[in-house]
C-alpha cells in the first residue's frame, strides 16, 4: 500500500472509530437521560426510540437523492458530525439551566439521528472516492473493527461515564468523539475526487430519482442477493432478540448480571470477526466468505432454540458469538462489493435501500416474535426465528456467491 493510501485508511479508520464509539456510548447514555433525570416511563421511552428511528425509515431515500447530487461528500460528514456533536452538548446544558424535558429530549433524538443519516449516506459514497480495489476492502475491514469494537466496549462505558458523570453530562464524551471525528474527515478532505458539478439542490425530487437507487439493486444479481439476504436476516434475527431476554428469565431462571455476562461474552463474536475477515477472505474468497459468514446464523440459533434451560445461557453467548463472527466477516466483503458495483451517482440512493430494508426488518420481526412467542411459546419463537435465518442464506447459493473470489473481478464477472 502506497504512504498516502496508508494515511487516509489510517485517518478513515480512527474517524470512524471515534464516532462510533461516541454513538455507542449515547445508545446507554441517552435513554439514562430520560429514565434518570426525567424519570421517564417505558412507553415514553419508547416514544424516544420511535423518534431516533424515524429519519432512518422516512428520510432516507430523499436523503439519498439529495446526498447523490452533491459533487463533495466531506462538506456533508463534516456538517452531520458537529451538528451531531451541538445537538448532544445543548442536553447537559439544557438540564444544567433545569429546562430538559421528555419532548425536549425526543426532538433532540430525532435531530441527531437525522444528522446521522445524512452523515451515512455521505460516508458510504466517500470510502469509493478515496480508495480503490484491494485498500478499499483494506478499510472496510479496518471500519468493521471499529464498529465491532464499538458495540462491544460502548456500552460498558456509556454504563462507566453515567456512574461516575451523571447521564447528560455522559453525552458530552459523545459530543466530543463528533469533534474528533470531524478534525480528522477534515484532514483528508482534498483526497477526495470531485465528480462533477452539483445538481441544484431547490430541484424537486422526483419520483424516477427517488426509485433509481432500488431499480439498480435489483437489477444486479449480486446487489439483488445482498439485499435479500439483509432484510430476511434481519427480520428473522429480530423474532429471537425480541424475546430474547424474556426466555432467559423467565425460561431459563438466569439473573441480570447472567444475562450482562452472556451479552458481553457474545458480542466479543464481532470483533473477533473483524480482526479475520481479511485473511478468511484471502483464504476463501469474496463470495465463499459472505456464504460462510451467513450460514452460521441459522445452525447456532437452532443450538439456543434446543438448548435445555440449564445450558440457555452458555447457548446464547455462543449464539451471538456466532452471529457476531458471521456479521463481521459477511460485512467487510458485502460493503466492498456494492462500493464497486453501485456507480458513484447513485451511492447514497442505493444504500438509502439497504438501510431502509435493513432498520425496516427490526420493528416487524420485534412484533412477529412477541405474537409467535405469546400464542405458541419463547421456544418456538427462536425456533422460527433459526428457519429464517437459514433462509438467509439461500440468496447467495441462487446467484453463487462462491464464484467470487478477488475484488478485481467484480468489474468483470458480474453474473
Amino acid at each position: 500500500m502506497e504512504a498516502g493510501a496508508a494515511r487516509l485508511v489510517t485517518r478513515t479508520f480512527w474517524a470512524e472509530a471515534i464516532s462510533r464509539l461516541g454513538d455507542a456510548v449515547s445508545t446507554v447514555a441517552l435513554p439514562l437521560t430520560a429514565v434518570l433525570a426525567l424519570r421517564a416511563s417505558p412507553a415514553e421511552l419508547a416514544l424516544i426510540g420511535a423518534a431516533q428511528a424515524l429519519p432512518i425509515l422516512v428520510l432516507s431515500i430523499p436523503v439519498g437523492v439529495w446526498v447523490d447530487r452533491r459533487a463533495a461528500r466531506w462538506p456533508i460528514l463534516l456538517a452531520g458530525d458537529l451538528a451531531r456533536a451541538g445537538l448532544l452538548v445543548a442536553v447537559p446544558i439544557a438540564a444544567a439551566a433545569g429546562m430538559l424535558t421528555l419532548p425536549l429530549l425526543g426532538v433532540l433524538a430525532f435531530a441527531i439521528s437525522v444528522a446521522g443519516t445524512f452523515f451515512d449516506l455521505a460516508f458510504a459514497g466517500w470510502l469509493p472516492r478515496l480508495l480503490r480495489g484491494d485498500d478499499l476492502h483494506r478499510v472496510n475491514a479496518r471500519v468493521e473493527l471499529a464498529r465491532s469494537t464499538a458495540v462491544v466496549v460502548g456500552p460498558a462505558l456509556g454504563g462507566a461515564l453515567v456512574a461516575a458523570l451523571s447521564a447528560p453530562l455522559a453525552l458530552l464524551a459523545d459530543a466530543a468523539s463528533f469533534v474528533g471525528s470531524a478534525i480528522l474527515i477534515g484532514s483528508v478532505r482534498r483526497s477526495e475526487l470531485f465528480l462533477g458539478a452539483s445538481t441544484p439542490a431547490g430541484l424537486p425530487l422526483r419520483r424516477r430519482e427517488l426509485a433509481a437507487g432500488l431499480r439498480f439493486v435489483l437489477a444486479q444479481p449480486y446487489l439483488r442477493a445482498v439485499l435479500a439476504t439483509a432484510g430476511i436476516n434481519n427480520l428473522a434475527r429480530s423474532i429471537a432478540m425480541g424475546v430474547a431476554i424474556l426466555y432467559l428469565v423467565d425460561g431459563a431462571g438466569l439473573t441480570a448480571a447472567e444475562v450482562g455476562l452472556a451479552f458481553a461474552l457474545g458480542n466479543g463474536g464481532f470483533v473477533v470477526g473483524a480482526l479475520v475477515a481479511r485473511r478468511v477472505t484471502a483464504a476463501l474468497g469474496m463470495g465463499a466468505t459472505m456464504q460462510l459468514g451467513v450460514s452460521l446464523f441459522g445452525p447456532s440459533m437452532l443450538l439456543l432454540a434446543m438448548a435445555p434451560a440449564h445450558l440457555a445461557g452458555a447457548a446464547f453467548a455462543g449464539m451471538l458469538f456466532a452471529n457476531g463472527l458471521g456479521i463481521s466477516i459477511h460485512n467487510v466483503n458485502q460493503v466492498t462489493v456494492r462500493q464497486i458495483l453501485i456507480p458513484d451517482e447513485l451511492r447514497a440512493r442505493a444504500t438509502a435501500v439497504f438501510r431502509l430494508v435493513i432498520f425496516g426488518a427490526v420493528p416487524v420481526g420485534t412484533v412477529i416474535g412477541g405474537l409467535v412467542g405469546q400464542a405458541f411459546g419463547l421456544r418456538a419463537a427462536l425456533t422460527l426465528s433459526a428457519l429464517g435465518l437459514f433462509a438467509g442464506a439461500l440468496p447467495y447459493l441462487v446467484v453463487r456467491v462462491v464464484r467470487l473470489r478477488r475484488v478485481e473481478e467484480l468489474g468483470t464477472a458480474i453474473p
